[in-house]
């Protein structure tokens, strides 16, 4: 898999495949992998390697199954289906929206802490990338389609669902509501996203003006805007850091901007900043801070979500490109292609390398422990 499945000396993990397949469901899984594939593909192939028993077990019905509870990818092509595996996250977990527990959300918590937040952290190429928020960016800036939040929504051709935020919902199972938001409708998903979700009745369709409603709330409470990392992305969350995985991940280290693919960062005018401090509250990094009466950024900390800039009431935020502009890759099959060819044997060792770089010496054997 481009992002991988860890294991973990607790076993969080084993309990998290338990639910989402049965033995036999998982003897046919291993015969299938990231690339969509029709059913009698995968299903040759894995009677061919004796994972599947075609006399005993009925493998299309067991792909059917296996898409129905989330655990793997179903895609509506011509002329027929085709099925792929999913990452853990962004995949599994968020397709568990109709089947979530306390206790799965809580395993997934953990097992976040204790493997997956790093193997998540490991790829070259970030699975999410941060979309500026729109009211951050001025009429002057240049900013490229893939990076422009409505001109995701317009090229969307149609194909637009909301769904619940699963963070949110699994908070709210473990009784931590957000302190954020009170919505919970307001994660938006497009394209072959659209596609299971409206088959297997997990969010309702909206077009696009209810879409553009939708995020200009978030725009207004202050929630970070993560997209999946293509050109014309499968779906945009509205997150926040007392509830997504991603950023409480990236929040516990400490140059968080090292690991997203982002094309901004904030930057504060000295003479307008009167210091008043809502910049500092607003943002979900733990990026601005207010010394002397004045705010500054810590770019190593800065994501370039840019909620920061419309409430400052001096006018003394702006959002300026990054040094080397990420530009993403076009669909989620290249996202994925790329990611396999990135990926090396020692990009965890490396990720902690960089996260140590820039860690206090107090701080290391949390890191090692997780």
């Amino acid at each position: 898999m481009p992002v991988g499945f860890p294991a973990t000396r607790s076993g969080v993990e084993q309990r998290i495949l338990k639910s989402l397949f049965t033995p036999a469901e998982a003897r046919l899984a291993t015969a299938m992998s990231y690339r969509r594939e029709p059913a009698d593909s995968i299903c040759q192939r894995a009677a061919q390697a004796g994972l599947l028993d075609p006399a005993v077990e009925d493998g299309p019905a067991m792909l059917e199954a296996m898409a129905k509870k989330g655990s793997i990818f179903k895609i509506d092509s011509d002329p027929r289906f085709r099925y792929a595996l999913l990452p853990f996250a962004i995949g599994m977990f968020e397709f568990q929206l109709r089947h979530l527990t306390r206790e799965f959300y809580e395993d997934t918590a953990r097992y976040f802490r204790e493997a997956f937040g790093l193997a998540y952290l490991s790829t070259p190429l970030p699975q999410m990338r941060v979309i500026p928020v729109s009211e951050s960016i001025t009429d002057t800036q240049h900013i490229a389609t893939y990076d422009e939040i409505r001109q995701i929504i317009e090229q969307a051709e149609g194909k637009i669902g909301v769904a619940d935020c699963i963070c949110r919902k699994g908070k709210d199972l473990a009784g931590e509501a957000c302190k954020k938001t009170d919505r919970r409708e307001l994660c938006l998903g497009f394209r072959d996203y659209f596609d299971t979700y409206q088959r297997e009745g997990w969010f309702r369709p909206i077009d696009k003006t209810e879409a553009l409603e939708i995020l200009a709330r978030s725009e207004k409470e202050g929630l970070v805007l993560q997209a999946t990392n293509e050109q014309y992305p499968q779906a945009v969350c509205a997150c926040c850091g007392c509830c997504c995985g991603i950023l409480n991940t990236l929040n516990a280290i400490a140059n968080p901007a090292d690991f997203v693919a982002a094309n901004y960062r904030a930057r504060v005018d000295a003479e307008k900043c009167t210091g008043c401090g809502v910049c500092e509250a607003r943002c979900q990094m733990a990026a601005i801070f207010v010394t002397d009466g004045n705010a500054w950024v810590d770019e190593r900390r800065c994501i370039g979500c840019g909620v920061c800039v419309p409430a400052c009431p001096a006018d003394a935020l702006s959002m300026i490109p990054v040094r080397k502009p990420h530009m993403p890759p076009e669909t989620t099959g290249e996202l994925y292609e790329r990611l396999m060819r990135e990926k090396s044997r020692w990009g965890k060792a490396k990720t902690v390398l960089r996260i140590l770089r820039h860690m206090r010496l107090k701080d290391v054997p949390a890191l090692i422990k997780g």
